[in-house]
Protein backbone atom coordinates (compact mmCIF):
# COMPACT_ATOMS: atom_id res chain seq x y z
CA UNK A 1 0.00 0.00 0.00
CA UNK A 2 1.05 3.62 -0.62
CA UNK A 3 1.21 6.39 1.81
CA UNK A 4 -2.38 8.50 1.92
CA UNK A 5 -2.24 11.41 3.74
CA UNK A 6 -5.23 12.49 6.16
CA UNK A 7 -6.22 15.66 6.69
CA UNK A 8 -8.07 17.47 9.09
CA UNK A 9 -8.98 21.76 8.18
CA UNK A 10 -10.69 24.23 10.60
CA UNK A 11 -10.16 27.57 11.18
CA UNK A 12 -8.84 28.76 13.87
CA UNK A 13 -7.83 32.28 16.22
CA UNK A 14 -11.30 33.83 15.84
CA UNK A 15 -11.61 32.98 11.46
CA UNK A 16 -7.92 34.84 11.50
CA UNK A 17 -6.12 31.12 10.42
CA UNK A 18 -6.56 28.08 8.53
CA UNK A 19 -5.55 25.33 9.96
CA UNK A 20 -4.35 22.13 8.20
CA UNK A 21 -3.04 18.92 10.02
CA UNK A 22 -2.15 15.44 9.46
CA UNK A 23 -3.94 13.24 10.78
CA UNK A 24 -2.59 10.23 8.47
CA UNK A 25 -0.65 8.51 11.76
CA UNK A 26 2.05 5.92 11.74
CA UNK A 27 2.06 2.71 9.51
CA UNK A 28 0.30 -0.35 10.82
CA UNK A 29 -0.56 -3.51 8.64
CA UNK A 30 -3.83 -4.45 9.72
CA UNK A 31 -5.16 -0.60 11.45
CA UNK A 32 -3.18 1.88 9.26
CA UNK A 33 -2.12 0.24 5.85
CA UNK A 34 -1.80 4.04 4.11
CA UNK A 35 0.31 5.58 7.19
CA UNK A 36 3.23 6.89 7.47
CA UNK A 37 6.95 4.72 7.41
CA UNK A 38 7.58 0.92 7.32
CA UNK A 39 6.44 0.03 3.67
CA UNK A 40 5.47 3.48 3.00
CA UNK A 41 7.15 6.89 3.07
CA UNK A 42 9.37 7.24 6.12
CA UNK A 43 8.66 10.72 7.75
CA UNK A 44 12.16 11.28 8.70
CA UNK A 45 13.30 14.06 6.09
CA UNK A 46 13.48 17.51 6.09
CA UNK A 47 10.81 20.07 6.68
CA UNK A 48 11.02 21.89 3.64
CA UNK A 49 9.61 18.60 1.35
CA UNK A 50 5.79 20.16 2.35
CA UNK A 51 3.97 22.08 0.03
CA UNK A 52 0.70 23.55 0.21
CA UNK A 53 -1.53 24.43 -2.72
CA UNK A 54 -5.03 25.90 -2.47
CA UNK A 55 -7.82 26.28 -4.61
CA UNK A 56 -9.84 29.03 -3.43
CA UNK A 57 -13.50 29.21 -4.81
CA UNK A 58 -14.32 32.83 -4.34
CA UNK A 59 -16.44 36.13 -5.85
CA UNK A 60 -14.71 39.40 -5.47
CA UNK A 61 -17.61 42.29 -6.77
CA UNK A 62 -20.22 39.82 -7.89
CA UNK A 63 -17.69 37.71 -10.22
CA UNK A 64 -16.33 34.38 -9.47
CA UNK A 65 -12.96 33.20 -9.70
CA UNK A 66 -11.22 30.14 -8.95
CA UNK A 67 -7.88 31.18 -7.79
CA UNK A 68 -5.08 27.95 -7.12
CA UNK A 69 -1.90 29.40 -5.17
CA UNK A 70 1.01 27.66 -3.16
CA UNK A 71 1.64 29.20 -0.13
CA UNK A 72 5.55 30.77 -0.27
CA UNK A 73 7.76 29.96 2.45
CA UNK A 74 5.10 27.56 4.62
CA UNK A 75 7.52 26.18 7.02
CA UNK A 76 7.33 29.52 7.99
CA UNK A 77 3.58 28.30 9.26
CA UNK A 78 4.16 24.99 10.33
CA UNK A 79 4.95 22.74 13.41
CA UNK A 80 6.12 19.72 13.87
CA UNK A 81 5.37 17.43 17.00
CA UNK A 82 8.20 15.29 16.16
CA UNK A 83 11.62 15.87 15.64
CA UNK A 84 12.93 15.63 11.80
CA UNK A 85 9.44 14.50 10.84
CA UNK A 86 7.04 15.41 8.76
CA UNK A 87 4.35 13.19 10.53
CA UNK A 88 1.67 14.62 12.19
CA UNK A 89 2.70 18.35 11.32
CA UNK A 90 -0.07 21.15 11.46
CA UNK A 91 -0.33 24.31 9.42
CA UNK A 92 -1.74 27.50 10.61
CA UNK A 93 -2.08 29.63 7.84
CA UNK A 94 -2.92 33.48 8.82
CA UNK A 95 -5.95 34.83 6.59
CA UNK A 96 -3.23 38.04 5.45
CA UNK A 97 -1.00 35.64 3.94
CA UNK A 98 -3.83 33.49 1.72
CA UNK A 99 -5.46 36.97 0.51
CA UNK A 100 -1.94 38.04 -0.06
CA UNK A 101 -1.50 35.31 -2.20
CA UNK A 102 -4.65 35.17 -3.57
CA UNK A 103 -4.08 38.94 -4.98
CA UNK A 104 -0.87 37.99 -6.84
CA UNK A 105 -1.85 35.29 -8.24
CA UNK A 106 -4.93 37.10 -9.69
CA UNK A 107 -2.34 39.73 -10.59
CA UNK A 108 -0.07 36.98 -12.63
CA UNK A 109 -3.08 35.91 -14.40
CA UNK A 110 -3.49 37.42 -18.09
CA UNK A 111 -6.01 39.21 -18.55
CA UNK A 112 -7.13 39.59 -14.79
CA UNK A 113 -7.98 42.95 -13.45
CA UNK A 114 -7.65 42.95 -9.47
CA UNK A 115 -10.48 44.44 -9.12
CA UNK A 116 -10.05 47.46 -6.28
CA UNK A 117 -12.81 46.30 -3.54
CA UNK A 118 -10.62 43.27 -2.67
CA UNK A 119 -9.07 43.93 0.29
CA UNK A 120 -5.50 42.20 -0.08
CA UNK A 121 -4.71 41.89 3.69
CA UNK A 122 -7.59 40.36 4.93
CA UNK A 123 -7.82 40.44 8.82
CA UNK A 124 -10.12 37.09 8.40
CA UNK A 125 -10.81 34.06 6.53
CA UNK A 126 -13.17 34.68 3.69
CA UNK A 127 -15.90 32.24 4.02
CA UNK A 128 -15.41 30.30 0.65
CA UNK A 129 -14.66 26.97 -0.58
CA UNK A 130 -11.23 26.12 0.03
CA UNK A 131 -9.70 23.02 -1.45
CA UNK A 132 -6.13 21.72 -0.20
CA UNK A 133 -3.85 19.25 -1.45
CA UNK A 134 -0.22 18.49 0.58
CA UNK A 135 2.72 17.29 -1.36
CA UNK A 136 5.90 16.03 0.05
CA UNK A 137 8.93 14.81 -1.73
CA UNK A 138 10.76 12.20 -0.05
CA UNK A 139 14.20 11.45 -2.07
CA UNK A 140 12.79 10.50 -5.52
CA UNK A 141 9.13 9.79 -4.10
CA UNK A 142 6.39 12.55 -4.48
CA UNK A 143 3.33 11.69 -2.40
CA UNK A 144 0.47 14.37 -3.17
CA UNK A 145 -2.64 14.02 -1.28
CA UNK A 146 -6.20 14.00 -2.26
CA UNK A 147 -8.05 17.33 -2.30
CA UNK A 148 -9.73 18.13 0.86
CA UNK A 149 -13.03 20.51 0.40
CA UNK A 150 -12.96 22.86 3.22
CA UNK A 151 -16.18 25.26 3.36
CA UNK A 152 -15.32 28.02 5.65
CA UNK A 153 -18.36 29.59 7.21
CA UNK A 154 -16.37 30.89 10.79
CA UNK A 155 -17.24 34.54 10.14
CA UNK A 156 -21.12 33.94 9.03
CA UNK A 157 -21.48 31.96 12.50
CA UNK A 158 -20.06 34.89 14.28
CA UNK A 159 -22.53 36.92 12.82
CA UNK A 160 -25.70 34.46 13.45
CA UNK A 161 -24.42 33.90 17.15
CA UNK A 162 -24.45 37.94 17.32
CA UNK A 163 -27.62 38.02 15.78
CA UNK A 164 -28.96 35.55 18.29
CA UNK A 165 -27.84 37.10 21.66
CA UNK A 166 -29.21 40.43 20.41
CA UNK A 167 -32.49 38.99 20.61
CA UNK A 168 -34.75 40.34 23.53
CA UNK A 169 -36.77 37.36 24.86
CA UNK A 170 -37.81 38.74 27.72
CA UNK A 171 -40.33 41.26 25.32
CA UNK A 172 -43.63 39.70 24.97
CA UNK A 173 -45.55 42.64 22.89
CA UNK A 174 -41.94 43.47 20.99
CA UNK A 175 -42.31 42.56 16.73
CA UNK A 176 -41.22 39.00 16.09
CA UNK A 177 -38.96 39.97 12.89
CA UNK A 178 -35.94 40.44 14.46
CA UNK A 179 -36.66 36.60 16.14
CA UNK A 180 -38.13 35.25 12.24
CA UNK A 181 -34.65 36.31 11.10
CA UNK A 182 -32.28 34.97 13.51
CA UNK A 183 -34.08 31.55 12.91
CA UNK A 184 -34.12 32.05 9.29
CA UNK A 185 -30.03 32.94 9.28
CA UNK A 186 -29.49 30.19 11.77
CA UNK A 187 -31.34 27.31 9.36
CA UNK A 188 -28.93 29.14 6.42
CA UNK A 189 -25.92 28.42 8.35
CA UNK A 190 -26.73 24.95 9.13
CA UNK A 191 -27.88 23.89 5.65
CA UNK A 192 -24.51 25.31 4.28
CA UNK A 193 -22.43 23.39 7.33
CA UNK A 194 -24.26 20.36 6.53
CA UNK A 195 -24.40 20.13 3.02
Amino acid sequence: MALEIKLDIKTANNCKNLVVQDITGSYDALENPKGWGDVNLNPIMPTENLSIFITVYHYISDVQYTTTIQIPESAYYTSYPFSNSVQGFRMSIPSDVISTAIANQLVLESGVNLPEEYEIVQETLEDNIYQIVIRVSGGDVIVVSEPVVFKSTCNMKKDVELLLTSIDTSCHDCDDLDFDKALLAKSLLEGLENN
